[in-house]
């Protein structure tokens, strides 16, 4: 039982801490989300964000290799949303 609590425990602060760490590169009209260290951004309102929040992948996926912020690994269902997240 005290194993099961200490589990659960830790997957919320780790929870946190992503969530945390998304908000970081949070930006107006825009859906962020940290999944294995890469950066997922989508535009506000886009279906494809139920699939990602659980660490899945849209059909499309355009991914640019270090070239979000601080580095990372940016993925999103259109280019033209890593262009415009990136612009603003």
């Amino acid at each position: 039982m005290r194993l099961a609590a200490l589990v659960a425990g830790f997957s919320m602060l780790a929870l946190s801490a992503f969530a945390a760490d998304a908000a970081k590169y949070a930006k107006d009209g825009f859906f962020v989300h940290i999944h294995d260290g890469r950066l997922w951004v989508l535009k506000d309102g886009d279906p494809d964000i139920e699939l990602v929040s659980k660490n899945k992948e849209p059909k499309e996926v355009t991914t640019r290799i270090a070239a979000g912020p601080d580095g990372m690994t940016i993925k999103s269902n259109k280019g033209e949303v890593i262009d415009a997240y990136m612009a603003k």
